[in-house]
C-alpha cells in the first residue's frame, strides 16, 4: 500500500495550513472591504462578478489542475515520463487560456450587460479575460508542486501572493468602490502568478524543450479533467448567478449581499479541506488499486474532516456574534440568525469531498457529471420553489441544506457501488 510517512505528512500539513490560512485571512480582509465600502447592497452588486471570476478560476488553462496533480504524481518517479507529460500541459493550458481570452473581449460588452447589468463597464470583463491566463499559468505550476509533494513551493506561492494583493486592494476598494472591488477580486487570484513565475524560473521544467510527441494522448486525458472543470462551473457558480437574480428580485439586493457574505465565508474555510485533500489524499489514491485499501484510506479521511469541520463551526457559532461583524461589518448582523444553516449544508458537502476526489482520481467521468449537473439543477429548482412560496433568503438556504445532504449520500453510495464494479479494473495509462 503506499504510503507517506508521519512526519512527512506532519509537515506538509503545517505547510498546507499556513498557505490556506493565508488564503483565509487574504480573503476575510479582502471580503471585509468590500463589506466596509459597499455593505449588503454592494456585495449583493458584484455577486455576479464574483461569481465570473470563481468560473474562470476553475476553467483557466483547461482546468486541468486535478489533471495535473494525478499525473505528475504517477509519473514523478519516470523522469521522462514527467517531462513529456508537463510538455503537453503547457501547451494544453496555454492554448485553452488564449482561446479564452480571445472570446471574452470579444464578448465582452454582452457579458458585462448579464453580470453586471451596464455594457460600459466591458473593460472590466476584458480584465478579467486576459487576467485568467495569469489563473491558468498558476493552477500549472501549483499542479505540478503538488503532484510532487512539493509543499514547500505551493505555500510560499500562496503566502506571498496574498500579502502582495492586501495594500493594493484596500487602495482600490477606499477609492474606488465598486470598480475597485472588481478589480481588488480579480488581483486576488492573478497575484499568486508572480510567485509562481519566480520559482517556476527556477524549477527543472524552465527553458526545457517542449516534447509534443504524445501531445495528443496527453491532450485526450487532460480533456476530461477540463469537461470535470466546465460542468463544475456550470453546477455552482452559473447556479449562483441564476438563484442570485431570482433572490433579488423577490429579496431585494440587501438579501442577495447576505447570502454572499454567507457564500464567501463558506469558500474561505472550505477551501482550507479542499486543498488538503487535493495535496495529500488525491495523490494516495492515485497509487491505490486494492478495494480495501481505497476503503481504508476513506473512511480514515472522511472522519479526520468531519471532526475537523465540527469543531471550527461549532466554535464559528457560538462566537457569531463576534466573528460575523468582525470579518464582515456590523451591517450583516441578520446572519447571525442564518449562518447555522450554511455550517449544516457545509458539513455535508465537506464529507462528500472525500469520495470526490477518489472519482477525481480515478477519472470516473461519467460519475462526476451526473452528480454535479444533478446537484446543481438540484439546488436551482428547490431554490426557485421556495423563493416562489415567499420564504426569500432562508428558502435558498434550506435548498442548500436539501441538496448537500443528497448529494451526501448519493456519493456514499456511488462509492460503494464504484468499490463493487471499478475499483482496480482501471490504473493510471
Amino acid at each position: 500500500m503506499a504510503s507517506v510517512s508521519g512526519r512527512n505528512i506532519l509537515h506538509g500539513a503545517v505547510l498546507t495550513t499556513a498557505a490556506q490560512l493565508s488564503k483565509i485571512g487574504g480573503g476575510f480582509l479582502l471580503l471585509k472591504l468590500i463589506a466596509v465600502y459597499l455593505g449588503p447592497e454592494g456585495m449583493g452588486q458584484i455577486g455576479n462578478f464574483m461569481s465570473m471570476v470563481t468560473i474562470l478560476s476553475l476553467v483557466a488553462g483547461g482546468g486541468i489542475v486535478n489533471g495535473i496533480i494525478k499525473y505528475v504524481a504517477a509519473f514523478k518517479d519516470d523522469k521522462k515520463s514527467l517531462l513529456v507529460f508537463v510538455s503537453s500541459a503547457k501547451v494544453y493550458s496555454f492554448v485553452f487560456s488564449f482561446v479564452i481570452a480571445i472570446v471574452g473581449c470579444l464578448s465582452s460588452e454582452k457579458i458585462a450587460l448579464y453580470i453586471l447589468g451596464d455594457s460600459s463597464r466591458y473593460w472590466l470583463i476584458v480584465v478579467l479575460s486576459l487576467a485568467q491566463m495569469g489563473f491558468g499559468f498558476t493552477n500549472l505550476v501549483t499542479g505540478v508542486s503538488n503532484g510532487l509533494m512539493d509543499t514547500r513551493t505551493y505555500a510560499r506561492i500562496q503566502i506571498i501572493g496574498n500579502l502582495l494583493v492586501l495594500p493594493i486592494a484596500w487602495l482600490l476598494v477606499s477609492n474606488f468602490y465598486f470598480v475597485g472591488a472588481a478589480l481588488s477580486v480579480v488581483l486576488f487570484y492573478l497575484s499568486y502568478s508572480l510567485p509562481a513565475y519566480y520559482f517556476y524560473r527556477r524549477s527543472a521544467f524552465f527553458n526545457r524543450v517542449l516534447i509534443l510527441s504524445s501531445l495528443r494522448y496527453n491532450a485526450n486525458r487532460l480533456s476530461v479533467y477540463t469537461l470535470m472543470a466546465c460542468v463544475g462551473a456550470v453546477s455552482v457558480p452559473l447556479v449562483e448567478i441564476v438563484v442570485r437574480a431570482q433572490l433579488i428580485d423577490s429579496a431585494g439586493l440587501d438579501a442577495a449581499g447576505l447570502w454572499q457574505g454567507s457564500i464567501k465565508l463558506s469558500s474561505a474555510y472550505m477551501g482550507f479541506f479542499t486543498v488538503f485533500l487535493a495535496v495529500y489524499f488525491m495523490p494516495l489514491v492515485v497509487r491505490l488499486e486494492d478495494k480495501k485499501e481505497i476503503s481504508v484510506a476513506v473512511i480514515r479521511f472522511v472522519m479526520l474532516v468531519m471532526a475537523v469541520f465540527l469543531a471550527g463551526a461549532l466554535c464559528l457559532y457560538v462566537f457569531r456574534a463576534t466573528f460575523i461583524p468582525l470579518l464582515l461589518s456590523p451591517r450583516f448582523v441578520a446572519l447571525e440568525d442564518l449562518i447555522q444553516y450554511q455550517l449544516v449544508s457545509d458539513f455535508f458537502r465537506v464529507s462528500s469531498y472525500v469520495v470526490g476526489f477518489v472519482v477525481i482520481a480515478k477519472s470516473s467521468l461519467k460519475i462526476y457529471l451526473c452528480s454535479e449537473i444533478a446537484q446543481g439543477l438540484l439546488f436551482m429548482g428547490l431554490s426557485c420553489l421556495f423563493l416562489s412560496q415567499g420564504m426569500s433568503l432562508k428558502g435558498v438556504l434550506f435548498a442548500n441544506i436539501i441538496m448537500n445532504v443528497v448529494y451526501f449520500v448519493a456519493s456514499m453510495i456511488g462509492f460503494c457501488v464504484y468499490l463493487r464494479f471499478y475499483a482496480g479494473s482501471k490504473k493510471c495509462s
